[in-house]
């Protein structure tokens, strides 16, 4: 291939759709990004597990987005949220959503051990604090989907 070609020119990007699809609302990351076509250079995987582990696999990769329910956002609010590495993860580990780990705090001690991390963004849905064992969203997440999808589809055109 050669350096100029188009292919060349695809960053190296990932999405990580965290969530339960068992645990009604916590599968919104999940239904968000089966709705997202693919596209060359993008990897999607799905996950139920944040933090460390998460941040050690996406060692790598250029840019990262994490799409996750966020239970300290109104019901059905959809927001872009940038993970700061070089803070130490101080400014957006709540601990109440991503599930609870420290995905940024992981990847800035990636970071001071030299790893490239990658630039990485929250996609956050609002849902409820507590959620059922069962399937399916509820109404007001399943509406904030579609708006969800075109966040998405923002992040990757820039």
């Amino acid at each position: 291939m050669n350096a100029g070609s188009p292919a060349s020119a695809v960053r190296r990007q990932v999405i990580v759709a965290l969530g339960n699809p068992d645990r009604a609302d916590d599968g919104v990351g999940p239904a968000v990004v089966e709705r997202v076509p693919p596209q060359p250079g993008v990897e999607v995987w799905e996950a139920i597990r944040g933090g460390l582990p998460l941040a050690q696999s996406l060692v790598g990769f250029e840019r990262a987005l994490v799409v996750d329910a966020c239970p300290a956002l109104p019901v059905g609010e959809v927001a872009l949220i940038p993970l700061s590495v070089d803070d130490g993860g101080r400014t957006m580990d709540h601990g109440s959503w991503l599930h609870g780990l420290g995905l940024a705090q992981g990847l800035a001690a990636l970071r001071a051990v030299g790893l490239p991390v990658p630039e990485t963004w929250a996609l956050a849905i609002g849902v409820e604090e507590k959620v059922p064992f069962q399937r399916g969203l509820s109404p007001q997440v399943a509406q904030a989907v579609p708006r969800a999808v075109a966040e998405v589809e923002r992040w990757l055109a820039n």
